[in-house]
């Protein structure tokens, strides 16, 4: 059976990673707090971030079929477009912030 692919959506590759089971409780516990029925959403929305502070030309906003699985999954809009918010802003708020800490160490 070959599976036909939208122009524009994403194809998804399995990835395999070991972690501790403590990591897997406490990502169990975070995704159940920010509404992700399992880990995996909230391990993509961690990458996702770690991508968007690198700069490396990725933007979470972009990932349309991300953001639909998401919603169809049930994670809340307020949810998925707050991290976004979080997510684009965090760069800018450090760079502020470490502005910020010159000026008031200044004499």
């Amino acid at each position: 059976m070959v599976t036909k692919i939208k122009k524009n959506q994403q194809v998804m590759v399995p990835i395999h990673i070991k972690i501790t089971e403590e990591m897997r409780d406490l990502l169990t516990q975070v995704a159940k707090n920010h509404g992700f029925p399992r880990i995996q959403g909230l391990i993509r929305l961690y990458i996702r971030r770690g991508l968007d502070a690198e700069n490396v030309g990725y933007s979470l906003a972009k990932d349309s079929r991300f953001i639909e699985k998401l919603k169809r999954q049930g994670v809340p809009d307020e949810v998925i477009f707050g991290a976004i918010e979080d997510t684009a802003n965090e760069p800018e708020a450090k760079a502020k912030a470490k502005a910020k800490a010159n000026d008031t160490a200044k004499p």
